[in-house]
């Protein structure tokens, strides 16, 4: 089993299942293929993540800039929402998110905890797969690996559409927190203008 990190749209349970359960093009999340186990998570954790969440690049989906995280540790903390998934589920989720039909297995143990690595994804020479090609190993959860995936490079500053933003918000109002969901989208969206490259000194390696 591995914990799927999310801070963006995944935040929101109802659009997290379309990954594993698939949904059409009526569908409000756009069309997705069924994971090859539709079982959803066995558990599902909020925690705060100690990297900073900005929006950036072009979502095909949402025509805006969509969610990242910083790579470094202590740049801010984002709101998220883990999920416990099992392996095939995990290597189907990193390919859909990356718009890509398959990838190899990918380990999360072949990376340290705090570290990252670049995954090798075929892009077919289209700028838009691939964005979430940077695996970030997180603190383990319940001795049991904990990763979420974000940019490897500094994508075009932007920002997120209203019914992206309208996705991440609900995300928001359904986690335990007491917290100021305009106050916390805004901040991120000022960030965004502002993050930089390069975030650490990780060197990252492929896998």
């Amino acid at each position: 089993m591995v914990w799927y990190v999310s801070y963006g749209s995944n935040l929101l349970a109802e659009r997290f299942h379309t990954y594993l359960t698939g949904s059409d093009a009526t569908s409000p999340f756009g069309a997705h293929p069924p994971a090859p186990s539709a079982v959803l998570p066995t558990e599902e954790r909020w925690l705060w993540l100690d990297h900073a969440l900005y929006f950036a690049g072009v979502s095909q989906r949402w025509t805006g800039s969509a969610a990242f995280v910083s790579h470094e540790r202590g740049s801010g903390e984002s709101v998220a929402h883990a999920y416990l998934i099992d392996r095939s589920q995990f290597t189907h989720l990193v390919a859909v998110e990356n718009a890509v039909e398959a990838v190899e297995q990918v380990s999360p143990e072949s990376v340290s905890i705090g570290s990252y690595a670049v995954l090798d994804i075929d892009r077919g020479g289209e700028a838009f797969r691939g964005k979430y090609d940077a695996m970030l190993r997180l603190p383990d959860i319940d001795d049991v690996p904990a990763v979420t995936f974000t940019s490897s490079t500094m994508r075009e500053r932007g920002g997120p559409a209203e019914m992206y933003l309208e996705t991440i918000r609900r995300g928001l109002e359904s986690s335990p927190f007491d917290l100021d969901v305009d106050v916390y989208l805004a901040d991120a969206i000022a960030r965004s203008s502002t993050i930089s490259m390069p975030w650490n000194g990780h060197t990252a390696r492929r896998v």
